[in-house]
């Protein structure tokens, strides 16, 4: 009863809206191509290379971004010359959140005529398909999606999908969903290597610091502070560089430091990155990248730096691991609870806090080419 008054809920109010949004039509905007990528920054990073083979081949003038405001730095700089419409990331309720977009977005959205629209975001959301309907593109391309996870009542408009891969290899899901989606988009098949994300618009230094970015998405995604010292005054005993930490804007730096503190590390320099490119250029400068599964990490990825990411067993193969080379090291602690969502059911996420600190100095070292 609920899934069925949601879904006339949803389908009568883009029904008006699209009635209330039909006089724009009578100045289009035409595209060849779209791509939908509403989403936070780490997943937008996954999907670069996926969004430089769609629009490879077409000229600037025939392509549309649509992207979320916390990756439309990442993507201006890449893709400069490209039209964007940025919107906002997500539309987590119907009410007020997705009426309030429709008032405001519509007009924009009936404007487009668009021949093909790609979707890279693969988890369901009638946001997404809310969005593509207000488009209604000629044709659109996206992936099916079989998980246990996500409830919606729409569906995209002429779509062609390709299914979400169930099982992961050597790289994640996420860019194995690219290569399928892309691959039809295109009409041929497309190499994993095609769709590999790569930051082509910063050249990346070989600096001398070793930058920790401690935070992840959420804390139980985080490797606890005490950990996180104890490895540092491991790898720091047998190879001597500047320490950098750098956290969001907003964050009680307090746990951090204080294990710093009592672990007798001094001298780290904070960072608090005010835009995109403060934290892009701290990690192009860097020698080396400590992260949690998480932007930091994927951006190091793309940039080809040395790096050690700490990878939880949530979602363990949607989005990481991956690698452009060697120079990128994932760890993790393998549990028969993985694919838990994190919704963790012990006392603390043990696919995390069980990565022994000496294994993750080991896996510094060995990034970095051993101790010197």
């Amino acid at each position: 009863m609920i899934a069925t008054l949601r879904a006339w809920c949803y389908r009568l109010a883009l029904r008006l809206a699209s009635h209330c949004g039909s006089s724009t039509k009578q100045s289009q905007y035409h595209y060849r191509l779209a791509i939908l990528k509403l989403d936070r920054l780490g997943d937008a990073v996954l999907s670069l290379g996926a969004v430089k083979h769609l629009v490879g081949g077409l000229a600037e003038e025939d392509t549309l971004l649509i992207v979320s405001p916390i990756a439309e730095p990442l993507f201006r700089a890449e893709f400069p010359e490209t039209a964007m419409l940025v919107l906002p990331s997500f539309c987590e309720r119907f009410w007020p959140d997705f009426l309030i977009f429709l008032w405001r977005h519509t007009a924009q959205l009936r404007a487009l005529s668009v021949e093909s629209l790609v979707c890279l975001r693969h988890q369901p959301s009638d946001y997404l398909h809310a969005i593509a309907r207000l488009i209604s593109p000629q044709r659109c391309h996206a992936s099916t999606w079989d998980k246990p996870w996500g409830s919606v009542c729409l569906t995209f408009p002429a779509v062609k999908q390709t299914p979400y891969p169930l099982t992961g290899g050597e790289v994640c899901f996420e860019l194995e969903a690219h290569r399928r989606v892309v691959g039809a988009a295109v009409g041929r098949e497309v190499k994993l290597a095609e769709v590999m994300p790569a930051i082509s618009f910063v050249t990346p230094s070989f600096g001398d610091s070793l930058v920790v970015c401690p935070q992840a998405g959420s804390s139980i995604r985080e490797y606890p502070p005490a950990l996180l010292a104890e490895a540092l005054q491991l790898f720091l005993k047998h190879r001597s560089m500047p320490v950098h930490f750098c956290v969001a804007p907003g964050t009680d730096a307090g746990p951090w430091q204080q294990a710093l503190g009592e672990a007798g590390l001094v001298g780290v320099t904070w960072h608090i990155p005010a835009t995109f490119m403060d934290l892009l250029m701290l990690l192009a400068n860097a020698r080396l990248v400590l992260a949690m599964e998480s932007a930091p990490a994927h951006l190091a990825a793309a940039m080809d730096k040395a790096g050690v990411f700490l990878l939880g067993g949530g979602h363990f193969g949607m989005f990481a691991p991956w690698k452009r080379s060697d120079r990128q090291i994932w760890l993790r602690h393998e549990m028969e609870c993985y694919q838990c969502w994190w919704h963790c059911i012990h006392p603390e996420p043990y696919c995390i806090t069980q990565i022994e600190p000496d294994a993750v100095a080991a896996a510094m070292l060995e990034a970095v080419g051993g101790p010197r």
